[in-house]
């Protein structure tokens, strides 16, 4: 199932900051529409709500496994009356060599588990993940001791393997049952552009131009922009940009880093040339969008 490419046939498995809850919202409760750089994942364990995704509404009920798709807008809406909702919600990271794992396999928005034996499995995994991650988060916010540095690293170090160890567990399970959802073929990318892609993301912060990208794997210009477009289904250059305002979303979720020095760090020299590529991106302005990611409460 996973040998996608003859350069990069390994699943890296890889969690982010964000977030692995167990959510209980009243009728009135609403947020977004918001874009978040990572995929979301949510578990509807009890309660009818009504979301949206992009232009098209849903209404989830237990038994509902919702995936929110990366950088696709989406909201819940509040309800005039009723009970409150409970699910579980996960933000996570999956590449698959240089890519992301639903750019190859596109998750299905709305799954509904008609076993309760699949639910009580998922939901159990899932709320052993909430667990762990809650004793990591503790680890994380204990207050610095110099002489307890070590022993914190080490500490902070087996709270993240926890952690990944429980979501290796809840993503082989949200795997077997999406399975017979998702694609059983996808086109093969030509290895030269997957080294071109790895590049880009290993270099983003760098000047990258035709030339360059094009001498990294021995072909001339007009060939490789050609085998680019062909393979992506966008030029080099338009990869590059949507690359770096992925990057920066994620940096403006993940850190307290100031927005200058997110610009330099995704390859902007100028923090007004960054802002203007933000704004045409995503519609707002980077720390509007910090603001507004800071304020959700999934």
């Amino acid at each position: 199932m996973f040998i996608l490419y003859p350069d990069s046939q390994r699943l890296e498995f890889s969690f982010q900051p964000g977030w692995i809850r167990h959510m209980l919202k009243p009728y009135d409760f609403t947020f977004g529409p918001v874009r978040n750089p990572f995929p979301v994942f949510w578990l509807i364990l009890d309660g009818i709500r009504t979301i949206q995704v992009a232009e098209k509404h849903y209404v989830v009920r237990k038994g509902d496994l919702i995936v929110f798709p990366p950088g696709v807008p989406y909201q819940l809406h509040a309800e005039q009356s009723g009970d409150p909702v409970s699910y579980l919600s996960l933000s996570c990271t999956i590449k698959l060599g240089p890519f992301k794992f639903h750019e190859s396999y596109p998750f299905p928005i709305i799954t509904t588990l008609t076993d309760s034996d699949v639910m009580t499995q998922l939901s159990d995994l899932w709320m052993t993940a909430v667990d762990v991650f809650k004793q990591f988060a503790t680890t994380l916010q204990r207050p610095n001791d110099p002489n307890e540095d070590k022993q914190k690293q080490l500490a902070t170090s087996l709270g993240l393997l926890r952690v990944q160890g429980a979501l290796h567990q809840w993503f082989a399970c949200l795997i077997e049952l999406l399975l017979p959802q998702m694609p059983n073929h996808i086109p093969i990318i030509d290895p030269r552009i997957v080294k071109v892609c790895a590049y880009i993301q290993e270099h983003a912060h760098e000047s990258l131009t035709l030339e360059k990208l094009a001498a990294h794997v021995y072909l001339s210009s007009s060939h490789f922009s050609y085998l680019f477009r062909k393979e992506m289904g966008q030029p080099p250059s338009q990869y590059l940009r949507n690359h770096r305002i992925q990057m920066s979303e994620e940096l403006l979720v993940q850190t307290d880093l100031p927005i200058n020095e997110i610009s330099r760090r995704v390859g902007y020299n100028e923090l007004s040339e960054f802002s203007r590529a933000f704004r045409h991106a995503a519609g707002i302005s980077p720390q509007a969008y910090r603001k507004q990611m800071r304020l959700m409460n999934y």
